[in-house]
């Protein structure tokens, strides 16, 4: 599945680009959140229920934002790192 590219037969949240963007939005750089509290966030902004598919996209949106450097994780613990 290309996760980088929106089709016609995909759903907005499956796209890794834009979760990482909202998910980046709810984030702070003075307090840290559990991991399963940011889901929580996401899925109460976009309106949707969360399903085994949707947390695989978040997952890899998460691990998108930390390989550039944008959010430190430490013992499910996610936050902003400060630029």
């Amino acid at each position: 599945m290309r996760y980088f590219q929106i089709n016609k037969y995909q759903t907005i949240e499956e796209h890794i680009l834009f979760d990482a963007k909202i998910l980046y939005s709810l984030l702070d750089e003075k307090k840290a959140k559990h991991l399963d509290q940011i889901f929580n966030e996401f899925s109460e902004v976009r309106q949707i229920d969360l399903s085994v598919n949707i947390e695989r996209v978040l997952f890899l949106a998460l691990t998108f934002l930390f390989s550039i450097g944008k959010i430190s994780y430490q013992n499910n613990m996610i936050k902003k790192v400060k630029e």
